[in-house]
């Protein structure tokens, strides 16, 4: 294994042999390239180089470049999909790094060379480092899929997995990692479900934060994606989404609002729907109200690839670069016609290019351009063992009847069963568009078979494990039958641009050119299997999300891994075995039917046609359909805010999860907090104290025979007034114990916190969607109430205390 890992490094370090100059100057006066002196600030270098630049390359800078009309290559003929619109170029023969095969795809700013301004790659995000600039796909880390990461309720893990996107996007030689994703999981249908974190605004804003700086503290610019309302793939280059102002705020700003506050990200995508009645990287609403204004963002903004539906509209929403394979909005001709007009004026351009010209100044990236790959700083290993520690505590037990798990050397034979993506090895995160299961190129992975053999063997076991891949359902039955005990590996096919077509396990196209009717059906299986021995059944979900499970009551253990990336077949063995107690917590509620909660309706999810003037139909331009438009109809009660509302117990709750000992929690305290007041000047001291938050503690017990991990939660219900469904996650900590020990949990909740934990958003006009972003937060005088326990469902310890902060109404 270490032998191919060094060939694979060796190979790359061959190609970036040939190394560019650097920009780097040092400090003084830099004769005709004056920006270029590190002494002065990043925004001094940026006003004297933007006052040096011509206009033709200021438009050439706020877009990605496919392809330059001055490189000597290859004459080609671009087909702007879905419309009879062309754009000739040239096709450039090699990237403008060493070794940088040319990709197609269109993720680079070609870059100045005259005025040193270095070609900024990008890379797609954020399960591994795969999809950038250059074709050749780098060696990466396979993670866990971003809702395995979100399960693990554990901040410091977040940030490994930043640290090593960030460590192995700077070894690939790119300055910006697209990710991470941050829109709420509304629905168990969403097709790009695995890239987001959870249901919950909190806990999403809170990874969210933990992973952008972690990516940042190497050097590399994180960019916030899908700003906002792209909470499903279907038609979702022309679909609208009508949000109610305080759910807008209250739901699907706040991670992105929390993340922008907390974490300085370099960068935020805007999205494909039309929100409230204007295209997202059109909308002054939500970039200019929204990002910079209320939020104090001061990065810069990149179109997903062809959301942009209007030239002049999007550079006065600030949308400072338009993604696509090559620029059709921000081109020269529209740009310049633009301005001729009196629509735009340069200094409009000058006002894209700022910000992101400073935040490459703030990087180092235009004086020590990354113009090399550096293989030579990743260590697989250690990366891999860290995304095995992800997938181990990210993994949710959900069953365990009678101690069924962990196994033991009991079982003499073992009938592992499963389709090959789930079972036969090692299942990551799909990585492109359409159900092909391309994935991170990886340096190594652990089947499922491997993981349980190198467990049996650690512990001098003498189980035989057995594989079946399903494809005959009587062939899996007889092996089930014949087994001590069954693992029945299943799981879902998500996909960009689809969502999920059932909530039940799909058939798999093991050959993407299979027809339909060939691919390997997994429900026939899983009957087969569960009819032969139900009772000695492990059922191991490798999903995206929800699944509806109507065999629930015949197998006594359940275990939901996601997609646990390469280390997944250790990772679910040490799991299975015990050698890894299981913590992982549910971030999203697991329901029971096909219809519930926030995807209840078609007019929900996906959605229906309303005449808007605007194309609707799948593709970039539609096809001649009026728009569906998804309505946001249940407003606040999404996830497990709907439950608890309308008193609906769901399968399994938000924040659920089981593990091999017990817990007890007890000894809860609340206490009020002031904070410094009187205004700016005020001595400190002297000014009164106002109210500022509360602190919450509690003792968290071991009361089993193993150790564990237990993930707290505190919720908070706030005062009739302001209006709220249910209670909301305000902070939660995960403790490590040991059997019978006690440990106390000490957490404060701050009014000034970005998720405005004590407060509810009044918007000014609540009947104009369009007008969403303009109101204020504010508090309510009252009862607050503080539950504490081990999901939304299950919070045993429960405590009132009256507030009333300065400015409550």
């Amino acid at each position: 294994m270490k032998r191919m890992i060094s060939i694979l490094l060796t190979a790359i370090l061959f190609m970036s042999t040939l190394v560019m100059p650097t920009n780097a100057q040092e400090g003084g006066t830099q004769g005709t390239k004056p920006w270029m002196n590190t002494k002065l600030s990043a925004e001094e270098r940026t006003k004297l180089l933007l006052n040096a630049m011509t206009l033709d390359q200021k438009i050439q800078q706020i877009a990605i470049s496919r392809f330059n009309e001055n490189d000597k290559g290859e004459t080609i003929v671009i087909k702007r999909g879905g419309t009879n619109k062309y754009q000739s170029g040239v096709f450039p023969p090699q990237g403008t790094l060493p070794g940088c095969e040319f990709q197609d795809t269109g993720r680079q700013i070609r870059g100045i060379e005259e005025l040193g301004i270095p070609t900024v790659r990008m890379t797609n995000g954020g399960t591994g480092v795969k999809g950038g600039s250059c074709h050749n796909d780098p060696v990466a880390t396979g993670l866990p899929s971003t809702v395995a990461m979100a399960a693990t309720f554990n901040r410091g893990l977040n940030y490994e997995a930043g640290r090593i996107l960030g460590q192995e996007s700077r070894a690939f030689a790119h300055h910006v990692m697209l990710g991470p994703g941050m829109n709420l999981v509304r629905h168990p249908y969403g097709g790009r479900n695995y890239e987001y974190f959870s249901e919950d605004p909190y806990l999403t804003g809170i990874l969210a934060t933990e992973q952008v700086k972690g990516i940042q503290k190497q050097g590399v610019q994180a960019q916030l994606k899908h700003l906002a309302g792209n909470e499903q793939e279907t038609e979702r280059w022309t679909m609208g989404v009508q949000v109610p102002s305080r759910a807008m705020n209250e739901l699907y700003m706040l991670p992105f609002e929390m993340t922008a506050k907390n974490a300085d990200p370099a960068s935020v995508m805007c999205s494909f729907p039309d929100v409230n009645g204007t295209y997202a990287c059109d909308s002054p609403e939500l970039l200019q109200d929204a990002l910079r204004k209320n939020w104090g963002f001061v990065g810069y903004v990149m179109s997903d690839r062809r959301a942009i539906h209007n030239t002049v509209s999007a550079i006065k929403a600030g949308t400072n670069v338009e993604l696509d394979w090559a620029p059709q909005y921000y081109t020269q001709a529209t740009i310049k016609k633009a301005i001729d007009s009196g629509k735009v004026t340069e200094k409009d351009i000058d006002n894209l290019l700022r910000p992101r010209y400073i935040k490459m100044i703030e990087y180092g990236h235009m004086d020590k351009p990354f113009n090399k790959f550096l293989p030579e700083i990743v260590d697989p290993m250690v990366n891999g063992a860290s995304a095995r520690k992800m997938a181990e505590e990210g993994s949710v037990l959900l069953k365990n009847d009678n101690g069924f798990l962990p196994l033991n050397g009991k079982p003499k034979s073992i009938a592992l069963i499963g389709v090959e993506w789930f079972a036969g090895e090692a299942k990551m995160s799909p990585r492109s568009i359409g159900i092909n299961n391309e994935n991170v190129v990886t340096p190594y992975t652990v089947t499922p078979k491997k993981g349980l053999e190198n467990v049996i063997k650690e512990r001098g076991y003498g189980t035989k494990v057995t594989y079946n891949d399903g494809r005959d359902p009587k062939a899996a039955a007889k092996l089930a039958a014949e087994s001590d005990v069954v693992l029945l590996m299943i799981g879902d096919t998500p996909g960009e641009t689809v969502d999920r077509e059932t909530l039940g396990f799909p058939a798999i196209p093991l050959d993407k050119d299979a027809p339909r009717e060939d691919w390997v059906k997994q429900e026939p299986m899983i009957d087969a299997v569960l009819k032969a021995n139900a009772k000695k059944t492990v059922v191991v979900l490798k999903t995206s999300g929800t699944v509806l499970m109507p065999w629930l009551d015949k197998v006594p253990a359940v275990l939901e891994a996601w997609y646990p990336g390469m280390e997944d077949g250790n990772a679910v063995a040490n799991l299975l075995y015990g050698k890894v107690n299981p913590s992982g917590k549910l971030p999203m509620t697991f329901g029971a039917t096909e219809r519930e909660a926030a995807f209840a309706t078609e007019k929900q999810f996906p959605g229906t046609r309303q005449d808007t003037g605007k194309p609707g139909g799948p593709g970039p331009y539609g096809d001649g359909s009026k728009q569906l438009i998804a309505q946001y109809t249940e407003g606040l009660k999404m996830g497990y805010r709907w439950y608890e509302a309308n008193k609906v117990k769901p399968v399994f709750p938000f924040g659920y999860g089981l593990s091999y000992t017990t817990f007890k929690y007890d000894d809860l305290k609340v206490k009020s907090v002031r904070g410094e007041g009187g205004g700016p000047g005020t001595p400190k001291g002297k000014g009164k104290k106002d109210l500022s938050g509360i602190d919450v503690s509690f003792t968290i017990t071991n009361t089993g025979k193993v150790a564990g991990k237990e993930a707290a939660q505190v919720y908070l219900t706030l005062p009739d007034k302001a209006g709220q469904p249910a209670k909301r996650l305000v902070n939660f900590e995960k403790v490590d114990l040991k059997p019978g020990e006690s440990k106390r949990v000490n957490l404060r909740i701050n009014k000034a916190d970005s998720n405005h934990p004590f407060s509810y958003f009044i918007p000014k006009d609540p009947d104009n969607l369009a007008n969403w972003a303009n109101g204020e937060w504010a508090t309510a005088k009252g009862k607050y109430r503080v539950h504490v326990g081990g999901s939304s469902a299950d919070t045993p310890l429960v405590k009132d205390v009256p507030l009333n902060f300065k400015g409550n109404r």
